[in-house]
This record gives structure tokens, C-alpha cells and sequence, in this order.
């Protein structure tokens, strides 16, 4: 891919890993609209590069409270985040998502993000408030994590959704999130490295130095953006209003693939 390629890819990446619509299944779309092939360990290496632009993004932003947890390890959230990350690594060990990243499903997943945001503010109306994130609602947001691992379903969205759900305010479910995150993409990180895609990082570098310095950079740029604005607008924004443009794209992909073949 040249780097103007890689830049759109690093984008998307940052900006839909934390907005609640799909980075896996924007990056699927946007493989499919420049004709990039989406398998095999140099892609996979370039996505390491992306998925670490991200990382450091919200580490940026969550340092305090990462330093509070490495300080507190038990006083923390890290148990909550520990708990909460289980059921992702049981669904990534236990299931084979190989067929759902070539696309096939993709325009379905985007309507199900849809469904799971629509009905996250009815469903937290009548939850009983909390301030803090409590175990169940750990357990809860971890449990539609995993769920979110095939693309076009949302990760943020549907943990940010299950959090709401669940009792939480808005703000408190997106930054339990986006702390989330974290171990989620360090998982990804590392099961390229058990697959052996860590070590064509060097290559890729070495062949195409610039795209691959400016895909991550994009990635870290759009991500630190993403949070940020999140962070900023969920006291005033409704989940419903992501729901409608995830929706809207499921539709259109769907059109696409059975009607029109434009892309699909």
C-alpha cells in the first residue's frame, strides 16, 4: 500500500478503535474500497503497527489512573479490568474468527452495533444508578467485549453500552472502556506475536519505511482526537445518534452486497 493508503488506514484505525462504530469493520470496508489484501503476516504486522499507535493514545490519555493501578494493584480497577477482560480471551482461544474478517457479515454486525446502542439508554433508564464500576458491571461490559470481536460490532460501543445498561453514567462506562482497551489491544498485539507476525515488523520497516511510520503515527493522532471528543460529548450526546450512522452503513453495505457489487 502507498502512504496516503496507510495514513486513511492509521485514521480509521484512532478514530473508530474509540468512536462506537467498528474500527475492525471500517478497516474491512476501507481494505475492500482500495483493494487491499486484508490476510497474510505483512498485513497483520501493519496492523500491529496501527493497534500500538492506538495503545499509546489512551495511554496518554489514562496515565494517572494506569500509574494508580501499577502503584494499587489491588486497591485499583485493575481487578475489575482483569475480570473484565476474560471473556474476550476465552472467545478469542475458543472461536475461529478468520471467515467473519473477510466480510461476509460485516453489513449485519454494523446493524447489531445499531441495536445494542439504541438500546442502551432505554435499558440504563431503568437500571438502578451507580457511581462506580461495581463487578457486575465488569463482568457485564467484558461479556459484550467478546462479543465485539467479530467486525462491524463495536467495542467501545458495546461495552460503553453495557456499562449504561448496567446502572453506569455515560462517562463512567466510556472511560471503564476505554481502560478496556487496553488489555484488548495488548491481546491483539500479543497473539501476533504468538503467530509470528511480530517479527515482519523489521521488514516492513525495512521495505516501506514511510507508510508504515505514517499509518501509526495517524493511528496515535486520530485516537488521542477520539477519546478525547467522546470524553467531551457523551453528557450531550445520546448513543442513539452512533446507532443511526452505524445503522445507515449496515444498510448500505448490505444493499451493496446483494444488489449492487459495487464493492462486495
Amino acid at each position: 500500500m502507498d502512504i496516503m493508503q496507510s495514513i486513511w488506514l492509521g485514521i480509521v484505525q484512532g478514530l473508530t478503535e474509540f468512536l462506537p462504530v467498528s474500527s475492525s469493520g471500517h478497516l474491512v470496508l476501507l481494505q475492500k474500497i482500495f483493494g487491499i489484501t486484508t490476510t497474510g503476516p505483512q498485513f497483520e504486522a501493519f496492523s500491529v503497527l496501527l493497534h500500538g499507535g492506538t495503545l499509546i493514545a489512551v495511554i496518554l490519555i489514562y496515565w494517572r489512573r494506569i500509574w494508580n493501578m501499577i502503584c494499587h494493584p489491588i486497591q485499583s480497577e485493575l481487578p475489575l479490568l482483569v475480570v473484565a477482560t476474560i471473556p474476550a480471551v476465552i472467545a478469542a482461544l475458543v472461536f475461529d474468527f478468520d471467515e467473519a474478517f473477510r466480510g461476509e457479515y460485516l453489513g449485519f454486525s454494523f446493524l447489531i452495533t445499531t441495536l445494542i446502542l439504541w438500546l442502551a439508554d432505554l435499558v440504563g433508564g431503568l437500571a438502578p444508578k451507580r457511581k462506580q464500576v461495581g463487578w457486575g458491571n465488569a463482568i457485564t461490559m467484558g461479556i459484550f467485549q467478546a462479543v465485539a470481536i467479530l467486525p462491524g460490532i463495536s467495542r467501545s460501543g458495546a461495552t460503553i453500552s453495557a456499562g449504561v445498561g448496567t446502572g453506569l453514567s455515560r462517562k463512567r462506562a466510556a472511560d471503564f472502556a476505554f481502560l478496556m482497551s487496553i488489555p484488548a489491544i495488548l491481546g491483539s498485539i500479543v497473539l501476533s506475536f504468538i503467530n509470528g507476525n511480530f517479527q515482519l515488523i523489521p521488514q516492513l520497516f525495512a521495505d516501506s519505511v514511510a507508510p508504515a511510520l505514517a499509518g501509526a503515527g495517524a493511528a496515535l493522532v486520530s485516537g488521542l482526537l477520539a477519546v478525547l471528543l467522546m470524553l467531551a460529548i457523551l453528557r450531550r450526546v445520546r448513543l442513539t445518534w452512533f446507532g443511526l450512522y452505524t445503522g445507515v452503513l449496515g444498510v448500505l453495505i448490505l444493499l451493496d452486497q446483494y444488489l449492487f457489487h459495487y464493492i462486495f
